[in-house]
């Protein structure tokens, strides 16, 4: 969810309205993300993701495609997800806790419109618990505007800080802060770092982990850094590219086409994207079957958490 960081006298009383109470509840939507046991994953041969974002919408030939798994999701991100209605009970009484506090200090708190389980699952899914560190939106895009992912350039990113918003309100922070204490405690009713949704965290670094070790997928990286060599270019993965442009400002330059138009042929031609998809399906599948008890438990967590969070709210 983004801020709207517009001064409150460049927008109107109603908007201004609507956007402190969208920043004050920023902290419940992320804690109730958290609670939902979300974690990223990143995998294939390096850390670092392309400067806009990628989406799985590239086409693939294999048995597996990018588009499908865009649409029906991996194993473990359909697990960490877990109970959407478990997280949007969580999520609307995690919100009446904080309005409640807010209002016994004496703050004038507003309370949003209630989430639902449909909205959560897209939210989540839209994250990804997995994403394919090798799809583009499309090859051309990658050719025509390079790392930069529009004619625009990048988007500059907000420094990340701790500290209030300019012109927050003593209710918006006090709601707030009622948000993060009333998560807190209902964390602790998950057992903390053992719990069922730490196992399940553990499971995605596991998939990572071995998706990267796959001797498929080490094949199709060292065909495309094979690949980028006769242009000139000695990279041993995408990521790799990628990073030598993560700091440049605006819209890409000759330089970085010439390395984008030259690794989307690369990729087109080792299958990447595909292999990686297939390789990961198998992994995840794998771990899905093994740990069926700890996915369970998971759940199971899940729904108690709901019920105390719903229990906190009526009281």
């Amino acid at each position: 969810m983004a801020d709207d960081t517009r001064s409150d006298d460049e927008v109107g009383g109603g908007e201004r309205a609507a956007r402190r109470r969208r920043r004050a509840l920023l902290l419940v939507m992320a804690a109730a993300v958290t609670l939902a046991g979300c974690s990223s994953g990143g995998s294939g041969g390096g850390s670092s993701t392309p400067a806009a974002a990628p989406s799985q919408s590239q086409a693939g030939t294999g048995p597996a495609s990018p588009e499908a798994a865009g649409d029906a999701g991996l194993p473990l991100e359909a697990a960490i997800r877990g109970d959407a209605e478990s997280q949007a009970v969580i999520m609307n009484a995690t919100n009446k806790i904080a309005v409640k506090c807010a209002r016994d200090q004496g703050h004038q708190a507003t309370e949003r419109e209630p989430v639902t389980a449909e909205q959560i699952v897209a939210r989540l899914k839209a994250q990804g618990g997995s994403t394919n560190p090798y799809v583009w939106p499309t090859a051309q895009a990658l050719k025509d505007f390079g790392y930069a992912g529009s004619a625009h350039g990048r988007d500059p990113k907000p420094p990340e800080t701790e500290q209030p918003v300019v012109g927050e309100s003593a209710a918006e922070a006090a709601q707030a802060k009622c948000a993060k204490e009333a998560t807190i405690r209902l964390a602790a009713t998950d057992g903390g770092k053992d719990s069922a949704k730490g196992r399940l965290r553990e499971l995605t670094t596991q998939a990572d982990q071995q998706t990267t070790a796959d001797p498929r997928l080490v094949a199709a990286l060292t065909q495309w850094s094979e690949c980028m060599r006769p242009s000139g270019y000695t990279y041993a993965n995408p990521q790799q590219a990628v990073q030598q442009f993560e700091k440049v400002v605006g819209a890409a330059g000759a330089q970085e086409l010439a390395i984008a138009r030259a690794d989307a042929d690369c990729r087109t031609g080792s299958r990447l994207a595909e292999i990686w998809l297939q390789v990961r399906l198998e992994v995840e599948k794998r771990l899905v079957e093994q740990n069926a008890q700890a996915l369970k438990e998971a759940a199971d967590s899940e729904k108690r958490m709901a019920q105390e969070a719903s229990k906190a709210a009526a009281g």
